[in-house]
């Protein structure tokens, strides 16, 4: 049973931020949605970092966009915007992958 969990775990860890991230591709203007990823570039992403893809996800498609004149002040607030968004997504991505876990355990009577 252990292994169905740890399976259901990784299957959450990919799609959860993925769907989350497809959402939100759907809402990014035409320059933020060409900063984003690739396919191989973003499923990479999401194989090898699950939830915390989101960190990079906000990065690329809210950080300091290059070749953009902009104050320095507006940059920092822009990358510490996007940093934040991301921790804030993966933090909580986490948390609900967390509590499926929990209320699968709990269907199947095994320990937390």
């Amino acid at each position: 049973m252990s292994a169905l969990r740890l399976a259901l775990q990784m299957a959450l860890g990919i799609a959860l931020p993925l769907a989350l991230q497809l959402w939100d591709r759907r809402r990014l203007t035409t320059e933020q949605r060409n900063a984003c990823w690739n396919g191989a570039t973003w499923g990479a992403a999401l194989y090898a970092f699950g939830p915390l893809s989101m960190l990079g996800w906000c990065w690329v498609t809210r950080g300091v966009q290059r070749g953009r004149p902009t104050a320095r002040w507006t940059r920092r607030r822009r990358a510490a915007t996007a940093l934040g968004l991301g921790v804030a997504s993966a933090s909580a991505i986490v948390l609900v992958i967390s509590g499926i876990d929990y209320l699968v355990a709990l269907a199947l009577g095994l320990p937390p």
